[in-house]
């Protein structure tokens, strides 16, 4: 499992898991949910050029941490063959988050069941 992630009241949190806490450079991200845009599933987004990675890790078949690209900030913590919970954001230092994690159709519903 890459990520852990919680739905409260308030936050959208992600916890990476594991040697992924590590290599992305990041414990926790907390987004409060007035910033949370949308979540989707996009299986061809792992095939896009992701950017300049300014911190992390690019290894075959796994990214960790934070890239530019065309102005955009986009924080990535997955592995090839999860499926990618792409998740927009507003007022953020990411401008969407990257993930992979279990059950991700029903992280991206509930995601969006929360939207406020």
């Amino acid at each position: 499992m890459e990520n852990k992630i919680e739905i409260t009241n308030q936050m959208l949190i992600v916890i990476p898991q594991g040697i992924d806490k590590i290599a992305s450079f990041k414990s926790k991200l907390e987004i409060p949910w007035q910033n949370v845009v949308g979540a989707s599933i996009d299986v061809g987004i792992l095939n896009e050029n992701k950017g300049f990675r300014n911190l992390g890790t690019a290894l075959p078949g796994y990214w960790a941490g934070s890239y530019d690209k065309n102005g955009e900030k986009s924080f990535f913590n997955i592995k090839k063959e999860a499926k990618p919970i792409v998740i927009q954001l507003r007022n953020e230092k990411f401008n969407r988050l990257i993930l992979g994690a279990d059950n991700a159709e029903k992280i991206v519903d509930a995601i969006n069941n929360n939207i406020k």
